[in-house]
């Protein structure tokens, strides 16, 4: 194993209450990332701590990839509308299983149907996510596509507020997300008196909504209820007229920015590849979870036939849970260890899982060349979706601090996830640690419209539950209220 050869290193990420997944990211930052482009990071290194994973890499040379991308997307737009389609493909064919495997009756299967059902799964869900590391290079920490269109605005005369008006209604996806078809069509169940076949069928369709890393599922108790209050409002045939003509007066809007500013060919293609970037993080999304929702009474009956625990599986990367299963080499003792502090490390060749002593050891020197970040009570990050609003600070990092949430409320968290979605509803606006515009706070705040700042660094950091705090979302400005 090479030493740590990164001078460099940041967080790219911390992320909390999940484990899994992190190796299908982890694989992709160091893998993926080269064989699509030629050229990746040489060191990086994930870490399991508890409930929280990091992962950790050259800050230099994520902005150089980054950069790299950027200046091969502008000559060749093609490379990157390949990319998105295969992503997009991948998603389709992640929803398409997940769809056929709900069908199937988990109890009948044997231990090699199930192993085989397990790999299928794991093959389409990697792909999923390593693939969608690729253009995180250009919109995830980095920004470079976005500051490169907001630059070509600038230089068309428009002031400050136009750049970003403009920039936000020309990147803003016209494809739905599935929480967007929800809301629509629950807004059309509601204008009449349902049957309950027909929140059956909604339920069915949508039960994974808020699902996330590891559920639980909506039921259709949650859904009729939904629908009874809108029902008793009367104002859904409204609210639904009102979503579907935004929805329209978004693509004129669209073409009228292109015509007046004479936006050419080439330029609106790359204002079109960073909406498809936007859209397809989102339909990314959606397929993930809606594939954990999917998969997890197959874990459950892994978990029991193996004599553990569901949250004993999810530590585990898919391929080494078939490997000890395969070879009747099921250690609870390593699992656990794994769970409670290890680390994966790629140095440039080789790839590493580390556990206890050995991976703090490792973590504990990447640490070291971590610059502290300084202290302020006003912070500064990029605006995911403009707005200026005020109220008080809630800390939220995983679902279980929700039931602190009040209406209103300014939700502060290192990076959100479905899980927060509840809290997300009710709040004034969102802000972060990290992220960019293809983060999950960013493409919830564009749905809901809700002032978003991102990436500011610290804000989990140095402000705290009950501060009061002015969001000034379309400048990228978080200020402490005194």
């Amino acid at each position: 194993m090479k030493k740590l050869s990164v001078q460099d290193w940041f967080v790219f990420g911390e992320w909390y209450d999940i484990s899994w997944f992190h190796s299908c990211y982890f694989n992709g930052q160091f893998e993926t990332i080269k064989e699509r482009l030629g050229y990746g990071l040489s060191q990086v290194v994930g870490e399991v701590d508890g409930n929280v994973q990091r992962i950790y890499f050259s800050k230099s040379e994520w902005s150089e990839i980054g950069k790299r991308y950027l200046d091969e997307v502008l000559e060749s737009p093609e490379k990157l509308e390949i990319l998105l389609s295969d992503i997009k493909n991948a998603s389709d064919a992640l929803i398409d299983f997940s769809k056929h495997f709900k069908k199937i009756e988990i109890d009948n299967l044997s231990t090699d149907e199930q192993l085989e059902h397990l790999h299928n799964y794991h093959e389409l869900h990697h792909s999923v996510w390593a693939l969608g590391q690729v253009p995180n290079v250009l919109e995830l920490e980095n920004s470079y596509l976005t500051d490169y269109l907001k630059n070509w605005l600038k230089e068309k005369g428009l002031d400050e507020e136009e750049v970003i008006n403009h920039f936000q209604t020309l990147v803003t996806p016209r494809e739905l997300s599935g929480m967007q078809k929800e809301e629509r069509d629950m807004l059309r169940l509601s204008q009449k008196e349902v049957s309950d076949e027909d929140i059956e069928k909604h339920c069915e369709k949508y039960s994974w909504i808020h699902f996330g890393w590891t559920g639980p599922s909506l039921d259709i108790a949650y859904f009729k209820g939904v629908c009874e209050g809108l029902h008793k409002e009367g104002e859904s045939k409204e609210t639904l007229e009102k979503i579907l003509n935004k929805d329209k007066q978004l693509v004129i809007d669209k073409e009228k920015i292109i015509k007046d500013l004479e936006i050419d060919e080439h330029m609106q293609k790359l204002f079109r590849l960073l909406e498809e970037i936007l859209y397809i993080k989102a339909l990314r999304m959606d397929s993930l979870f809606i594939s954990y929702e999917a998969t997890q009474p197959l874990l459950k009956k892994i978990a029991k036939d193996n004599f553990l625990s569901l949250p004993q599986v999810y530590v585990l990367y898919y391929d080494w849970l078939i490997d000890m299963i395969k070879n009747n080499k099921i250690d609870a003792h390593k699992i656990n260890k794994i769970a409670q502090y290890s680390s994966r490390y790629f140095d440039g060749e080789e790839d590493y899982l580390l556990v206890g002593d050995e991976a703090r050891e490792l973590v504990s020197q990447v640490r070291k060349n971590i610059p502290k970040e300084k202290k302020s009570d006003e912070l500064k990050g990029e605006c995911a979706f403009p707005g200026k609003v005020s109220g008080k600070v809630k800390i939220v990092n995983h679902a279980d601090e929700m039931n602190k949430f009040e209406e209103g409320d300014i939700l502060i968290s290192y990076v959100t996830d479905p899980s927060l979605l509840p809290a997300m509803k009710k709040a004034k606006a969102f802000v972060t640690n990290t992220g960019g515009l293809t983060c999950h706070a960013a493409i919830v705040a564009r749905e809901l419209e809700v002032p978003c700042v991102i990436g500011t660094k610290i804000a989990t950091k140095v402000l705290k539950d009950g501060d009061m705090v002015e969001v000034d979302a379309t400048n990228g400005i978080v200020k402490k209220i005194k």
